[in-house]
């Protein structure tokens, strides 16, 4: 995939956000996750970290991948003068994204209310876990908690299980990351109308519950109905690996057991006595007989809808992936890709700030000067301890 600009980077001008200023005061992945993607859009991210971490490269629960493409500045928010800083920088951005406890930030003295009446055009975006109001919404957690909440840990585990399926890694977060940006991206749209600004509270278990809107009976105690069967399900293959079929309309049904030499379970789709388990063993057997990308290559042009089960490094090797330019490798640590891929008549735009991670603090000075801080204030600031 050629691409015709270089892609974003800290504090870049390149991309379709370019001239948008974002204040980071998240410390964990679904406010890193919203501002990283801000970033890859050509958003000029300055993140907050504590002055402990000055000089250290910028980290966000110790990983760099969600620190990229973003300045950074370092400002203690326990003192009582952070307020003061904040509200400053503030007011020579345009958005503010934050991931503490409803309350936290106000109780400190620069929460919504404070900022909504000193800098009316700022658009606020809060990412909690159960949202700003309601019975839940003080509770801890993580990823697990939101997902089983939100009904799609239900949904997503087997049928008439043991125990629900354990994830081992993170949807919730993710999803209310991109339901985050997708708010702010739609208020900055309002504020061009209005010139007003506005809080948005987001909540990842919403988010997760959002995913289960497709289907009319999935908030009924009638669950979710896409069941497990022949023809949708992850086989083993001969080589240990996995691949996934979700061949559930004739036409690729039909394909799929042509491909694996068993034309006479064509039939088997559609009739009314299937013996679900005995054609799943047959297929088991097939798959079991040949490496995974065997049956891929020779399956897949076929148009039988099958794909592998990529695990960690298999993504990174995977042919289509590199193709596209699936991942990219950011001061040796290899990432995801932003999905979002822009065209125009010259090519194709990267949309993945690929600029590795600040030092710590390495940005403090510009951003505070920027912010309408003299040479003077930000030694006195730095005398201090603040920054």
């Amino acid at each position: 995939m050629t691409e015709s600009n270089v892609s974003p980077g800290r504090g870049s001008a390149i991309g379709p956000l370019r001239g948008v200023r974002v204040l980071d005061l998240t410390r964990m992945p679904p406010g890193a996750y919203c501002t990283v993607g801000l970033a890859d859009l050509g958003a000029d991210v300055i993140r907050i970290e504590s002055p402990r971490a000055a000089g250290r490269p910028s980290r966000v629960v110790g990983q760099s991948s969600l620190a990229r493409g973003k300045r950074s500045v370092t400002l203690d928010l326990r003192n009582e003068r952070a307020s003061e800083v904040l509200s400053r920088i503030a007011g020579s951005v345009d958005v503010l994204v934050e991931n503490d406890p409803p309350g936290e930030l106000e109780r400190r003295g620069f929460g919504y209310p404070q900022a909504a009446e000193q800098h009316p055009r700022l658009i606020w975006c809060s990412i909690t876990g159960f949202g700003q109001e309601g019975p839940y919404a003080a509770w801890p957690g993580h990823d697990l908690t939101y997902l089983a909440q939100s009904g799609l840990l239900g949904a997503l585990s087997p049928i008439d299980p043991e125990q629900p399926w354990h994830p081992s890694w993170m949807l919730a977060v993710p999803m209310g990351a991109s339901f985050a940006m997708t708010g702010i991206l739609a208020a900055l749209r309002e504020r061009d109308a209005t010139g007003r600004g506005c809080w948005i509270d987001v909540s990842l278990a919403e988010a997760a519950s959002w995913a289960l809107g497709g289907f009319d009976a999935a908030l009924s105690d009638q669950g979710v109905a896409v069941p497990i069967d022949p023809w949708r399900r992850i086989y083993a293959c001969g080589d240990a690996k996995w691949v996934s079929v979700a061949a559930a309309e004739p036409r690729t049904w039909q394909r799929l057991c042509e491909g694996l030499g068993l034309p006479e379970l064509v039939g088997e789709l559609t009739s009314p006595d299937c013996d679900r388990a005995a054609v799943t063993q047959q297929l088991s057997d097939r798959f079991a007989s040949r490496p995974a990308a065997d049956w891929l290559a020779e399956l897949g042009p076929q148009g039988a809808a099958v794909s592998p089960v990529n695990v960690g490094g298999d993504v990174v090797r995977d042919p289509h992936n590199q193709a596209r330019g699936g991942t990219l490798e950011v001061d040796g640590v290899r990432v995801p890709a932003n999905p979002i891929r822009m065209r125009d008549p010259s090519g194709a735009r990267s949309a993945t700030a690929s600029q590795p991670p600040a030092l710590a603090g390495e940005d403090t000075d510009a951003v505070l000067a920027e912010a309408g801080y003299a040479a003077d204030e930000i030694r006195s600031l730095r005398d201090a301890g603040i920054l």
